[in-house]
């Protein structure tokens, strides 16, 4: 009886504490903040198990952690001394359904990257696909650990949420799961992308076309900051940027000229060969860009119609990037560089010919620049409660939905015997998004003056 009574003493004792520390860490910002954000956390969850069932139309159903076969076997070409057999894709398909069977049935994942990013992936293709997964995914998690710090440190203030909340914070961000879950390399991009930005607000241009030369594994991603570049004449970053393209490409033929050969042969038909392998069903769910918007109204009928239209959307755009870059003075931390700067890295990426979902990702670096500028708001009204509350908001429900909404047009059209045609809304979000945000940039009324840390330096 007496062992009885000791245990329910403990018991009592035990509960308190618990309930005492639990009371203690639920102040009052927490109580208002993560009931939100967990409700966010398993709208996201949800919305990617529904995703999945969705995409059982695409060539690759299921496609969970798959892009990572991808890199696996192109490190694993270098590793086994294959390298001219790189763009064969009977070789690859072989190899990479031994890999992730039954994951992979008919279709097959190409490797289509440039041969000197074989590199890259060796390391992680040296041993089982497993650990290679897991590693994969730490160097990943530590490239957007390490981006968000950089971020924080140079725009935040001192009391801004902490790196590591930072970092769950950008996994209610639907593409950043995305970008996890399909095993992807778009981290390492948006490191490169906040090096970009840092290194040039901090006004160390040939170090920063130094990082954007870097993605010449994407070169795609780089078009309209060279065009910044270029009409600014930020001639150091130039170089810096010819200097890093220049090493990648001399080192693609150090180590497979066939390859590298191949892949210069490939690279004006590729586009092309991935509509035609991908159809109207994956391009709405995954691609979200000017060719994406094009393909999906026109292609059903009218494909040369499809390309006039995304080739005259991305001219008109960068034409109308150099333009407005013309108007705005090169003065870096000043309110009005910042926020041009954000509204090009978002607008680059609609320019780009071919940019996944999980590529959205790279929204976070715009989004983060403006927050910065908005972070106390006015009257305590987030991002001013204004327009840009709004179509920050809009951003944010397009990545979640923009990709349903466009399978449901296009079942909807074949439903009633229509083209398949539908409208990719996020495009129109995130153009809208960037008009505002220039808008902002050029009827500016703080003083313009440089960041004091950039004036100290």
């Amino acid at each position: 009886m007496n062992a009885v009574i000791t245990n329910q003493s403990k018991f009592i004792s035990l509960y308190s504490q618990t309930v005492r520390a639990v009371v203690c860490w639920l102040t009052p910002k927490r109580v208002k903040v993560y009931p939100s954000a967990l409700t966010l956390g398993v709208v996201v969850l949800a919305i990617w198990t529904r995703s999945l069932i969705l995409s059982s139309g695409a060539p690759v159903s299921g496609a969970v952690l798959t892009d990572f076969a991808a890199f696996y076997i192109g490190g694993q070409f270098l590793l086994e001394g294959r390298m001219a057999e790189l763009y064969d894709y009977a070789a690859q398909k072989a190899l990479q359904t031994d890999l992730v069977a039954p994951v992979i049935k008919d279709g097959i994942l190409p490797f289509i990257y440039p041969p000197f990013t074989a590199l890259l992936y060796a390391p992680f293709a040296s041993g089982s696909y497993v650990m290679g997964l897991l590693l994969w995914w730490a160097a990943g998690l530590l490239a957007l650990g390490l981006s968000l710090y950089l971020l924080r440190q140079e725009l935040m203030p001192s009391h801004a949420p902490s790196t590591k909340r930072l970092l769950l914070i950008s996994f209610l961000f639907f593409p950043t799961l995305a970008w996890f879950l399909y095993g992807q390399n778009t981290a390492l991009t948006l490191l490169l992308y906040i090096l970009t930005f840092v290194l040039l607000r901090r006004g160390h241009d040939f170090t920063a076309g130094a990082a954007l030369g870097l993605l010449l594994y994407k070169p795609q991603l780089a078009i309209a900051m060279g065009v910044v570049l270029l009409v600014k004449w930020r001639w150091r970053a130039l170089i810096g940027g010819a200097l890093t393209a220049g090493a990648w490409i001399a080192l693609g033929f150090a180590l497979n000229v066939a390859a590298m050969n191949e892949y210069l042969r490939l690279g004006p038909l590729l586009l092309d060969q991935l509509v035609r392998l991908e159809g109207p069903n994956t391009t709405a769910w995954a691609q979200h860009n000017f060719f994406a918007f094009s393909t999906l109204l026109f292609d059903s009928f009218w494909r040369p119609g499809a390309y006039l239209l995304a080739a005259g959307l991305t001219a008109g755009a960068l034409i109308g990037l150099a333009f407005w870059w013309r108007r705005i003075a090169w003065r870096p931390g000043t309110r009005t560089w910042d926020l041009t700067l954000a509204a090009t890295f978002a607008l680059g990426l609609l320019i780009s010919p071919y940019l996944f979902l999980y590529d959205l990702m790279l929204l976070l670096l715009p989004l983060a620049i403006v927050w910065s500028h908005y972070f106390h708001g006015t009257g305590g009204r987030a991002l001013d409660g204004g327009p840009l509350l709004a179509w920050s908001a809009l951003l944010y429900v397009a990545t979640f939905f923009g990709s349903f909404l466009s399978l449901a047009q296009l079942q909807v059209a074949a439903a009633v015997g229509l083209p398949r045609v539908a409208v990719q809304l996020s495009i129109l979000v995130i153009v809208g998004w960037v008009w505002l945000v220039a808008r902002m940039a050029q009827h500016s009324v703080l003083p313009e003056l440089p960041d004091p840390a950039l004036a100290a330096s």
